[in-house]
């Protein structure tokens, strides 16, 4: 259920963002040292499960994500820092207020700070999806 809701997140993305965007999940690696990828990446990852409330086997719970957006500053040209900047926005905007399944609508929240070493900028949101767990 969890990932098939990351899928979900990525395909809301991917049709949402400009074409040709990379797309990366939680268990994708993102080396962007490596000359041979794209210099801007853009990556959902899951980074907590916040249950809000218990009934005997009835969990409520916020899958908390981060959608990171990062750029390789040395590599990158004027127009993908460009387009990293919009890949950005436009993945605030895809998912405000979307409707992942009936009465699940994506919340948006505080990201990580905005990161950088040097070479790797990393720009990013938070977000989270109500979801229910059921104990067998």
């Amino acid at each position: 259920m969890i990932f098939d809701t990351e899928t979900a997140i990525l395909a809301r993305l991917a049709a949402k963002v400009a074409p040709g965007s990379v797309l990366l999940g939680t268990f994708d690696p993102v080396d962007l040292t490596d000359d041979t990828t794209s210099p801007v990446v853009a990556q959902v990852v899951l980074m907590e499960i916040d249950a809000t409330s218990q009934t005997g086997k009835h969990c409520r719970a916020l899958l908390a994500y981060e959608c990171g957006i990062y750029v390789d500053v040395r590599r990158a040209a004027a127009p993908q820092k460009t387009a990293a900047a919009a890949l950005l926005v436009d993945a605030v905007n895809a998912l405000v207020g979307w409707e992942a399944s009936p009465g699940r609508e994506v919340i948006i929240a505080d990201g990580r700070q905005t990161g950088f070493d040097g070479r790797i900028l990393r720009l990013s949101f938070g977000f989270h999806l109500p979801t229910h767990f059921v104990g067998t």
